[in-house]
């Protein structure tokens, strides 16, 4: 801060820091952490080097409530619902959709956030592109910052996954991938993978592509419009008039 008399504080003299410490732990080894975000509430989700995703409550940040275990790649970005019901994690050459739901031993409905999973922990989605799109991405070419659309109230719904890889922005509509019975899962064995999928490509490659919040969404449209960002331009269109 610049002012004409002067120092206006000495840091080093203080008698109080400026930031001060309000909660957390010191982990010693093991964690790797790369990313996080947060719920509505305040929950925390963080994304590790070994490809573990860790769930912590709004009430502490110690330990996890809940430990995803790593498929074998490092999660680079991670993002979750408002409601704290879905989490999905960023790798270099997929994204991985996982639902946080379960049912205690007393039958109530929580969240990975407020309670420990244990072995109720359900099977991840894996959400891929082709083989002919991810060769067109071109090999050097990786997944990037996948998020939901931007929901920020109680009882909205996000509607689609965007994610960024070389000059395609790919979009996944989230009520059919998180839907069981989707026709992308039929006849598949183990880790159910969707390749159903809409792309944008630009002519250069794309910075960032994510969802204007939601209080943005057009009057005769049911969501605000996607924002796709390259070195040279910002453009943005409305997806509801199309199938993904």
């Amino acid at each position: 801060m610049r002012d004409k008399n002067g120092i206006v504080q000495n840091l080093a003299n203080a008698g109080a820091p400026v930031l001060n410490w309000s909660q957390g732990h010191q982990f010693s080894r093991g964690t790797n952490f790369q990313c996080f975000a947060s719920t509505g509430d305040g929950s925390i989700v963080v994304g590790s080097l070994d490809g573990k995703i860790r769930l912590y409550s709004s009430n502490s940040m110690r330990q996890a409530k809940t430990a995803f275990p790593g498929l074998g790649s490092p999660i680079r970005y991670v993002d979750v619902t408002y409601d704290g019901r879905w989490i999905l994690g960023t790798t270099d050459t997929y994204l991985i959709l996982i639902c946080t739901l379960f049912t205690d031993k007393n039958g109530t409905t929580k969240t990975g956030f407020n309670g420990r999973m244990g072995n109720k922990i359900a099977a991840p989605r894996l959400l891929k592109l082709t083989p002919l799109d991810s060769h067109l991405a071109g090999v050097n070419n990786k997944f990037h910052k996948a998020q939901f659309s931007w929901v920020t109230e109680n009882g909205k719904q996000e509607r689609h996954l965007v994610a960024t890889v070389g000059k395609f922005s790919v979009i996944w509509n989230f009520q059919q991938v998180k839907n069981g019975s989707h026709e992308c899962y039929q006849n598949q064995e183990g880790l159910k993978s969707c390749y159903c999928y809409k792309i944008v490509l630009k002519d250069d490659s794309i910075v960032d592509s994510r969802f204007m919040h939601d209080k943005f969404a057009v009057s005769d449209l049911p969501e605000a419009p996607l924002v796709i960002a390259t070195p040279m331009k910002v453009s943005s269109f409305s997806i509801s008039s199309r199938q993904c």
